[in-house]
Formats: C-alpha cells, structure tokens, sequence
C-alpha cells in the first residue's frame, strides 16, 4: 500500500478523533513540537525508527519525552502507531495531521522570500495582505534571499508569484538571446 495513503489515512484518523473532543488545535501544536523535537535529535529518530527496538522500548522514551508538554491523547496515539508497527511513518504521519489540520480550517500556507530580512511590522503587513486577497487565513514564514536583489517571492500552497529583480533579468537574457 501506498505510504502516501496510508499516512493520511492515520492523519485523518487523528484529526478526526482530536475534532470530536475538541482538542484539534492542541493536537496540531503537539504534532508540529513532536515532529520538530525527533527532527533535531537523529538518535531519537533512529531508536524511534529501528525495527531492532520494542514497540515497549519505543513507547517508554515517546513517554518519558513527550508526556509532560503534549496532552495525553497524542501520546495515547503516537503508541497506537507504534502499535501497529508504523513508526517509521510517524514524522510523515505528523507532517500530514497539519495538511488536514489545515484543510479542515481553511488556513493556507505561504512562504515569502525577499532579498533582505522583512521587519516584523512589514511581515504583519503582507501577511494581512495575503489574507485579504485569498480570503483565508494565512500561517506565513519569510526568508531572505540576498540573490533576489529585490522584489519578493511568494509561494501559497504550491503555486508561486515570482516578482524578484533576479528573475526579471533571467526574463530579459532568454529574450535577448532569441
């Protein structure tokens, strides 16, 4: 079966079991910290990961780690996966309970490039702006890009809006070179 699949199917599953109690939003927070926390740490991930390890073992450290800064439905699920012999899904399966945490709330995702650091006032500002021309809300991140020279870069959900000098000039050289 495809992992694609089934990571989503466990997703929704979450989500759906989150929603009925009313705890999707905190379940969302927990998942983006769990996925963030095994992220840095590659033994962790490792032992989480490693098919020589106990679903026992896998559970006390997913305990002794999580059980005092995420609630105890998630921890109650993070065993389920682990259960089931699909740890080795476990960040996908995260990464993607925040794909249909989104969905479900109609929040879009955008990330800005500029060619400098964007103050905070200014991230504010086309964030609001991102917001009013897509109707929804908005969870941004910004980056900078020094090569860009100037404009932005703003990617939503997939799609991108490339206003950058950079890419200006490269439009310009590919029509002189005709």
């Amino acid at each position: 079966m495809n992992s694609g699949l089934i990571a989503r199917r466990y997703a929704t599953v979450l989500f759906d079991y989150a929603r009925e109690r009313g705890i999707e939003d905190g379940v969302y927070e927990d998942t983006r910290n769990i996925r963030e926390a095994l992220s840095v740490s590659a033994e962790a991930m490792a032992f989480v990961c490693s098919p020589v390890r106990k679903p026992s073992e896998k559970k006390r450290l997913i305990e002794q780690v999580f059980s005092q800064v995420v609630k105890a439905e998630t921890i109650q699920f993070l065993n389920f996966v682990i259960d089931k012999d699909r740890a080795v899904m476990l960040c996908e399966i995260l990464r993607v309970y925040g794909v249909v945490y989104k969905e479900h709330k109609g929040i879009r995702t955008a990330v800005v490039t500029t060619a400098k650091v964007t103050e905070s006032h200014m991230q504010e500002r086309i964030k609001q702006l991102l917001e009013e021309k897509l109707g929804a809300v908005v969870e941004a991140s910004f980056k900078d890009d020094p090569s860009l020279i100037g404009g932005v870069i703003v990617e939503v959900d997939g799609r991108q809006i490339d206003t950058s000098i950079k890419r200006q000039l490269i439009d310009i050289e590919k029509q002189l070179a005709v």
